[in-house]
């Protein structure tokens, strides 16, 4: 199963998404994208030690824009956030039909997943452990039997 996680610079979200994935169901390939990722950008401090403290220890990851190439690759393509799902819904239809919101595959809950990338402290746990508890809901769903 090729899984894909969306969001916005892909260095907070869809890329702890997809560590976290890997943990849960190595077996699976799973990559991530950013609607508006530069490799420039580097994976900030605190999601590494969240990581880390999820056993976790991921090689170097380098931002990578969203191609259509990446959508056909994908079984299945989990979006942080509504309003990033319908933009490339918009440009890519014939992709809709894998494409989730990565909550509402989850929990049936039409709901963004914060971005923690502003957020310090606690509030930055607590966001990522929402996001935590996202991930395994769906790879559970997923690769549960029908």
């Amino acid at each position: 199963m090729k899984i894909l996680f969306v969001c916005y610079a892909n260095i907070c979200r869809s890329y702890m998404a997809q560590e976290l994935w890997k943990q849960a169901l190595p077996q699976d390939t799973v990559f991530s994208r950013g609607l508006y990722a530069d490799p420039s950008y580097r994976v900030p401090d605190k999601v590494a030690g969240f990581l880390a403290a999820n056993r976790i220890s991921p090689g170097v990851h380098r931002a990578t824009p969203l191609s259509e190439a990446d959508l056909r690759q994908a079984d299945i393509v989990f979006f942080m956030e509504q309003s990033h799902l319908d933009k490339i819904a918009d440009r890519y239809a014939p992709y809709l039909e894998k494409m989730w919101l990565l909550n509402d595959y989850a929990f049936h809950r039409e709901e963004d997943i914060a971005d923690p990338i502003a957020f310090s402290g606690r509030d930055f746990e607590q966001a990522a452990e929402k996001l935590k508890g996202a991930v395994l809901a769906a790879a559970e769903k997923l690769h549960s039997p029908a």
